[in-house]
């Protein structure tokens, strides 16, 4: 008898409903996709759900039976959906997880408080609880763990593509099915925080990331002014007086602006942002706050802008920096090795287009007498070319400097009309008989080009 009357009381307590709820500054809020409601724990006896446009809250009695005090639970975790009726309480450092199942909230992991991933994102997949990155023992990181309920212990994400986001804590992110998605975050090195502008997806399935580009301008400059519900993903975010919807499938992030939103906290919304659960601070006092739930659209006060959330990362930012002045000194290499070889090809050309014959239009008028006089003899003293050279009152030394001046000029031109080697051309040697004087020599393949050849 007293236990039907105890289930009979239990069954009424939990069919309560109200439009209304004040909650604290610890309450906890989510929505649960697995059932289409939204959740609110702030108590230690009960918790409150509501359908998307409903508007009445329904009261649900549990039991804690934690390891530690309810409070100090409510500090140190964040809930996420499971199931449909099952919600996970996870360490936003890492470790200890709580589930709220058949009216019990009560500790299940094997594992201890890593204090190793404050900021962390965390997402549920496959019944399991994945964390990347974030900020512990003095530095960022960018490990990658999961939750695995059946070992009831953490284990490290191993992926199968060969990059990954670099360090961070803190980022805007968004769970859909099984893809993950990370847009920016914070690096800190000591006291100086670097927000990072790049945009990734995980594949749950392939186990792999991949780089879709670089966060938009305009996102990127709101990041520092962003309230994000940290460690929870969300498509609704507050920036100061204004609202951030984020469609990461069109890629595409939409601002409205409403007066209301400076006195909301918590955003939490439904499928397709239709809804927004949100937390109103009571101007009467800092810590007590009203829980209301109301159409996204009915928040849209003013369209302020629409912009995409990423673009593809340009060529030339795919290198550090540090590699610039390697990839400059091998394109200047190539570039060298390259002028060199076209050049050398164009010097082998243009030798090989040498003339058979030489044409009197080359030269001039001594030039080419002198020319026909060595031609015809085939050889002949140097002393006999003074004539060519001889002036009244020249001295033999001035004389001597003068032919060979110009002998040098005749073997230059030849040189570079029959492209042979200059070394060659109009040779001299010593005479056998007499060793101081010198005897020049006509190349026997190089021919003069008449007048009366070229009339044939």
């Amino acid at each position: 008898m007293k236990l039907s009357i105890l289930t009979t009381i239990l069954l009424l307590l939990s069919t309560i409903s109200i439009a209304q709820m004040n909650v604290s500054d610890k309450a906890q809020l989510v929505y649960n996709n697995h059932s289409d409601q939204f959740f609110v724990l702030d108590d230690s006896t009960h918790y409150w759900t509501q359908k998307p446009g409903s508007n009445r809250w329904v009261k649900h009695p549990y039991v804690y039976a934690g390891d530690v005090p309810f409070m100090e639970m409510m500090d140190m975790t964040k809930v996420l959906a499971m199931s449909a009726k099952s919600y996970y309480f996870v360490s936003t450092s890492c470790g200890n997880v709580y589930v709220l199942k058949q009216d019990t909230l009560k500790r299940i992991d094997h594992s201890f408080p890593h204090k190793n991933q404050y900021g962390a994102p965390m997402f549920a997949w496959n019944n399991s609880v994945f964390m990347f990155g974030g900020y512990g023992f003095f530095q960022v990181k960018n490990v990658f763990t999961r939750y695995v309920p059946q070992a009831k212990e953490w284990f490290e994400v191993i992926t199968k593509s060969k990059e990954s986001p670099s360090p961070r804590s803190g980022p805007v992110f968004l769970a859909e099915n099984n893809k993950f998605y990370l847009i920016g975050g914070v690096n800190r090195n000591y006291l100086d925080d670097t927000y990072l502008r790049d945009c990734w997806k995980y594949d749950c399935q392939k186990k792999s990331w991949e780089k879709l580009g670089e966060v938009n301008e305009l996102l990127y400059k709101d990041f520092k002014l962003m309230d994000l519900n940290i460690n929870l993903p969300n498509g609704v975010l507050r920036m100061n007086n204004r609202l951030i919807e984020l469609n990461i499938r069109q890629n595409k992030w939409t601002s409205y602006e409403n007066p209301l939103v400076l006195t909301m906290s918590k955003i939490t919304s439904s499928k397709n942002n239709e809804y927004l659960l949100y937390a109103q601070s009571n101007s009467n006092s800092s810590n007590d706050y009203v829980i209301k739930v109301q159409k996204f659209d009915d928040l849209k006060e003013f369209t302020v802008g629409q912009y995409p959330i990423y673009q593809k990362v340009s060529v030339l930012k795919l290198f550090p920096k540090e590699d610039y002045l390697w990839i400059s000194l091998i394109l200047n290499f190539l570039l060298f090795t390259m002028l060199f070889y076209i050049r050398r090809m164009h010097k082998l050309k243009f030798l090989q287009r040498g003339q058979k014959k030489l044409r009197r239009s080359d030269f001039t008028t001594s030039e080419w007498d002198l020319m026909c006089l060595i031609q015809r003899h085939g050889e002949m003293e140097l002393s006999a070319l003074n004539e060519y050279f001889n002036e009244e009152g020249l001295s033999y030394e001035t004389l001597k400097k003068r032919r060979e001046t110009f002998i040098k000029s005749i073997r230059i031109k030849i040189a570079m009309i029959s492209r042979k080697p200059i070394e060659e051309i109009l040779m001299e040697t010593k005479h056998t008989a007499d060793k101081r004087m010198k005897i020049i020599h006509w190349n026997e393949d190089i021919e003069l080009e008449f007048e009366s050849d070229e009339d044939e």
